[in-house]
């Protein structure tokens, strides 16, 4: 799916405005370990992944702590108040060759707003759609975290993103997941 196939499930679409809004959508390769850094690419663009692996972490008292993970077909968002928190320090770090689309989101919701083909509420939707999807999300994981024992949790990260094991290493799985790397490994071997 492609972000405009997304706009299109609640915006009618003329030509013009998908044209418009295409010429706005960067398409561009990452290589393994590539990052994008800084509170100011995280906040003025979103980030869509055609195909591979990314995760978004921070930098504190030097160790890093992964947030959250996204794969193929997903945005890659990253809460205002690591943003906020840790500006000079956050970013998206790629897991495996990636392709990504990113847009200016602002700009793509004026545009929509602007458009006489789109009601002004459908283009908030634009905004709303990711941000709720990735609410849900939080709202899991919270809940994970605070009610789910450590090996519970593995578990659900597993099911959640099938991926996640070819991708990320066990440290920044037991980063996410709030656990040590030993404890992790013990899971692993079914000695926890």
């Amino acid at each position: 799916m492609h972000p405009i196939d997304h706009i299109k499930s609640f915006a009618r679409m003329t030509p013009e405005l998908e044209a418009t809004l295409r010429g706005l959508m960067k398409e561009q390769s990452f290589r393994k370990g590539d990052t994008i850094r800084g509170a100011i690419n995280l906040t003025n663009y979103s980030y869509y992944i055609k195909h591979g692996a990314a995760r978004v972490y921070v930098t504190n008292g030097g160790k890093e702590h992964t947030l959250s993970f996204s794969f193929d077909d997903e945005f890659i968002i990253a809460t205002q108040q690591s943003i906020k928190d840790d500006p000079d320090t956050i970013a998206i770090q790629f897991l495996e060759p990636t392709e990504i689309i990113y847009l200016p989101h602002l700009k793509v919701k004026d545009i929509l707003t602007d458009s006489t083909t789109v009601e002004t509420t459908s283009s908030l939707l634009f905004l709303n759609a990711a941000l709720i999807r990735y609410t849900n999300f939080l709202e899991e994981r919270l809940h994970i975290m605070q009610t789910y024992n450590a090996t519970q949790r593995y578990q659900w990260v597993i099911k959640r993103h099938p991926r996640i094991l070819e991708t990320a290493p066990a440290t920044q799985i037991a980063s996410y997941l709030g656990l040590t790397k030993e404890t992790l490994y013990r899971i692993r071997n079914n000695k926890y």
